[in-house]
C-alpha cells in the first residue's frame, strides 16, 4: 500500500486533478459544459470577421449552442471552419442555412435557419456551407461611405456659403434689429400686463354697472303699461279713420263739396271771376268809384 500511495503518486494525482479542474473551468468560462453531451458540426465560412470563440448560436432568437473553435483550413483554399457545439437533442436538417450575422457593435453570432421540409439530417461532425450576412456597419461602409465621399465637395461649398453669410454685416444688422424688436415686444408685453392689471378691472366694473342699468331700464320698460298704451293708440287710429271716412263720404255737405266735380269747377270759375274783377278794379278804379263835390 505504501508503494502505490507514496508521495510521488499523490503529487501526480494532484497534478492530474488540477489539470482536469483547469480544463473544466476554462471550458466553463467559455460557456462549454463538458459534462453535458452535445452535437458538433463544422460550418465553413469565407470570412469570420467579428466572430470569436464562445459566440452564441441562435435558432429563432433562442440560444442553442456556441462557437467552440475557429480553424483556418489550409487545405480548402483558405476557408475557415467554425466548430459549433450544439444541444444534444438538436439535429440540423439537410439544406438548412447557417448565417454569420454582425450587430451594430460589430459582434458576430451564428444563426441557423432550419429547413422544415425534409426529414433527412446532417451527420454528427458534418461540414455545412455557411453564408455571411452583411451587417449594418458593412452596409454603411459599402453604400453610405461612397455617397458621403461624393457629398464632401458639396458640403465644403455649403460651409463656405455659410461662412460668407455669417461674416456678412447685413446679418449682424438684422440680428440687432431682431434684438430691438424683441426688446420692444417685451416692453409692450409689460405695458399690456400693467394695463390688464390696472384698467381692465375698472372697465369690467363699468361694464357691470352699465349692465345693471340696462337691466334696470329693461325692468322699467317691463313695468310700463305698454299694452294699454298700444290699445289706446289703436283706438285713436280707428277714430281718425272713421272721421276721415265721414269727411269723404257723399252723405254730408263737406263730403259733397269734396266729391262733387261740377261744384268744384263752378267754385273755381267764381274765384277766377273775382280775381279778374279785382285786377280790373285796381287798374280802372274810376270805372267803379265816382266822387262828386258839387
Amino acid at each position: 500500500m505504501k508503494k502505490w500511495f507514496g508521495k510521488e503518486v499523490k503529487i501526480a494525482l494532484s497534478v492530474l486533478a488540477s489539470i482536469l479542474i483547469l480544463y473544466v473551468g476554462i471550458n466553463y468560462l467559455k460557456g462549454i459544459n463538458v459534462m453535458k453531451p452535445s452535437n458538433y458540426y463544422y460550418v465553413q465560412f469565407p470570412n469570420v470577421a467579428g466572430l470569436a470563440q464562445s459566440a452564441p448560436v441562435f435558432i429563432d432568437g433562442y440560444k442553442v449552442g456556441l462557437v467552440q473553435e475557429i480553424v483556418y483550413d489550409y487545405d480548402a483554399n483558405g476557408a475557415i471552419k467554425v466548430l459549433l457545439n450544439l444541444d444534444k437533442k438538436l439535429k440540423i436538417p439537410v439544406d438548412s442555412k447557417v448565417y454569420l450575422e454582425t450587430d451594430m457593435l460589430g459582434t458576430a453570432s451564428i444563426v441557423i435557419d432550419l429547413n422544415p421540409h425534409v426529414s433527412e439530417y446532417y451527420d454528427h461532425g458534418a461540414v455545412i456551407e455557411g453564408e455571411v450576412k452583411s451587417g449594418l456597419m458593412q452596409n454603411i461602409q459599402g453604400e453610405l461611405l461612397p455617397q458621403f465621399a461624393l457629398l464632401l465637395p458639396k458640403l465644403d461649398s455649403i460651409l463656405s456659403g455659410l461662412q460668407t453669410l455669417v461674416n456678412d454685416p447685413a446679418l449682424s444688422a438684422s440680428v440687432k434689429r431682431i434684438d430691438h424688436i424683441t426688446a420692444n415686444l417685451e416692453r409692450s408685453s409689460v405695458q399690456l400686463s400693467q394695463m390688464m392689471k390696472d384698467d381692465v378691472p375698472a372697465i369690467l366694473d363699468n361694464v357691470q354697472g352699465i349692465t345693471a342699468q340696462v337691466n334696470q331700464f329693461s325692468g322699467t320698460l317691463n313695468s310700463l303699461p305698454l299694452q294699454s298704451t298700444m290699445i289706446s293708440v289703436q283706438k285713436t287710429s280707428d277714430n281718425l279713420q272713421q272721421i276721415t271716412n265721414r269727411l269723404t263720404s257723399p252723405d254730408n255737405s263737406l263730403g259733397l263739396l269734396l266729391n262733387d266735380r261740377l261744384l268744384y269747377d263752378k267754385a273755381n270759375g267764381v274765384l277766377g271771376s273775382v280775381d279778374s274783377l279785382m285786377i280790373d278794379l285796381r287798374l280802372n278804379p274810376k270805372r267803379y268809384v265816382h266822387f262828386s263835390l258839387f
